[in-house]
């Protein structure tokens, strides 16, 4: 899977459903280290990819419960 694919850049349309909620993001050296702690084989870049989409997840979370759309 390309990183391109992943990142919600490379699709505008998908864009407007994630909100410009601000994260304080997880370097991505300590998320690999966190992952690999886990017990999950992963390299750097699979480790960024993974990190994008759970702050995807993160955000339309908060979204869901915190806003009154």
């Amino acid at each position: 899977m390309k990183k391109a694919i992943l990142r919600n850049e490379s699709q505008p349309e998908i864009n407007k459903y994630i909100p410009a909620i601000p994260l304080k993001k997880i370097p991505p050296e300590k998320a690999l280290q966190i992952l690999r702690r886990a017990g999950h084989d992963v390299n750097e870049e699979q480790s960024e990819e993974i990190m994008e989409f759970l702050y995807i997840i993160v955000k339309l979370t908060l979204k869901e419960f915190f806003t009154s759309d």
